[in-house]
């Protein structure tokens, strides 16, 4: 039945005459929303030009916007975010159903951030690419639990979405996943060639993200995997998985980033650790794990010079100098600039220069775990676990022991793997004279456990002489 309308019929001001005019608003509103269930993404506005009292109608009753279609065909992601934005404050108190059909995959994530923020009055996510279902949730999945949802975790897996038509062959498409945990804890796995720029994202609120490369196609520059954190204000965690892309020279310095909630931090087979570490400010960092940065061939130099980046004086062998000189700077830039309360310390086959381990040790007050994986590290580095007598000297100073400093004061726990070139004695040596010192004069901050394995210089003789100063503290796997 199509409308009747007055002379003044398509001016959007106009009284409606005919049969709809009669029919009272709660009834017209239930017509408004069969509508909008099975018309086009635009139905709301379109229904509202048709008279004066149908916009009043629409724009005044919140249950015609409940249901948000968002085609991404010939769209701008600008005008998909108003879009949003109206649906959103439109439909409100009311729970919503999202529909996202999709002709760029590229575009899920940034759309998805615009109803983040609202995810505890989701009631249905139906994401479809083409002909195909890549997504559709219950409706009692988020709604069931909407007052006490929690955007918890974010997998971001860098390769492409769709890789050929083989792809397609299947009922469903899948580059995009969520859970609801029990207690209203929400997770999203989603696959991009590349992170969305930061000017087409709403913030992120999820509290841990990971974000892996697959191959060299799709590796991230430093400047953009930055970008994209600054848009992850309440970041708790954060690990971020390469494949050793090596960027190149940077032609200006990536913006520097605070997240002050981040505790926890993991970089693992990446060329770009010198760049990420020095523009992150990590005020509440507890727990930094480094993993597979040793790299054997010449990264590209920094693209400023600072202070450390001159030549080590130790001369120490290296098979990673680079990524060690990388590494190194990375973690000084990152303390000089945060100075977190660090606890943990995880470096597996992550090294540094013996220059930066002596810069390290000095300003960590708060490391309670050290543990470091196929290590280069000299007796130099050994050594700076020893007290050192505080103004010089040694031995008792007027019959009393002197008073010294230790690096790295709250150790409890240290753990050596595959470290071939200290020496057995330099290790006995320190670990001796530090426990000697440390269970008299600070109890509470004394090494409860050390692990040695697999270290050359560290032979049966070392062992037992180790073991008869710490006991069980000793472990020898």
């Amino acid at each position: 039945m199509s409308p009747t309308c007055s002379e003044d019929g398509d001016n959007p001001a106009a009284a409606l005459e005919g049969p709809f005019s009669h029919l009272p608003t709660e009834l017209l509103i239930q017509i408004f929303v069969s509508c909008c269930r099975s018309g086009g993404p635009f139905t709301p506005l379109d229904l509202g030009t048709v008279c004066r009292r149908w916009r009043e109608v629409c724009v005044s009753s919140p249950h015609v916007w409940q249901f948000i279609i968002v085609s991404t065909l010939s769209r701008s992601i600008s005008s998909i975010r108003s879009q949003a934005e109206l649906w959103i404050t439109r439909s409100f108190p009311l729970p919503f159903d999202v529909h996202i059909d999709l002709t760029d995959c590229e575009a899920l994530l940034p759309i998805i951030s615009y109803f983040l923020p609202h995810i505890h009055r989701w009631r249905d996510l139906n994401i479809t690419f083409g002909d195909h279902t890549v997504w559709k949730t219950s409706p009692t999945n988020f709604f069931q639990s909407s007052e006490c949802l929690e955007l918890q975790h974010l997998d971001v897996q860098l390769k492409t979405p769709v890789a050929d038509d083989r792809n397609l062959d299947a009922e469903n498409v899948s580059f995009f996943s969520c859970t609801v945990s029990t207690v209203g804890q929400v997770s999203m796995e989603i696959a991009s060639s590349y992170l969305p720029s930061p000017g087409s994202l709403d913030p992120l609120h999820f509290t841990s993200i990971d974000i892996g490369e697959s191959c060299l196609a799709h590796a991230v520059r430093s400047p953009d995997l930055l970008s994209f954190l600054r848009r992850c204000p309440n970041l708790e965690r954060f690990s971020f998985r390469g494949v050793c892309y090596e960027e190149g020279v940077l032609t200006v310095s990536p913006p520097v980033v605070a997240l002050p909630r981040l505790h926890t931090l993991i970089l693992d087979s990446t060329c770009i650790q010198r760049s990420v570490l020095s523009h992150l400010h990590l005020p509440a960092l507890r727990a930094l794990h480094l993993r597979q940065l040793n790299m054997d061939f010449l990264l590209g130099s920094y693209h400023i010079t600072e202070s450390g980046d001159s030549d080590d004086e130790a001369h120490d062998f290296s098979q990673s100098p680079s990524s060690d000189h990388h590494t190194g700077m990375g973690i000084r830039k990152l303390i000089s600039r945060s100075n977190p309360p660090l606890e943990i310390l995880n470096m597996g086959l992550s090294d540094m220069r013996t220059k930066d381990f002596s810069w390290v040790f000095d300003r960590l007050p708060y490391l309670r775990h050290f543990a470091i994986v196929g290590s280069d590290m000299s007796d130099k580095v050994i050594r700076l676990l020893k007290p050192v007598p505080i103004g010089g000297g040694e031995g008792e100073v007027n019959g009393h022991p002197q008073e010294m400093r230790v690096r790295l004061p709250q150790l409890e726990t240290l753990r050596l793997v595959s470290c071939q070139q200290f020496s057995g004695d330099a290790l006995v040596d320190a670990l001796t004279a530090r426990v000697h010192y440390t269970d008299i004069m600070t109890p509470n901050q004394t090494l409860s456990r050390v692990v040695i394995a697999s270290c050359n210089g560290f032979r049966p003789n070392h062992e037992e002489e180790l073991f008869w100063h710490l006991r069980n503290r000793l472990h020898v796997p």
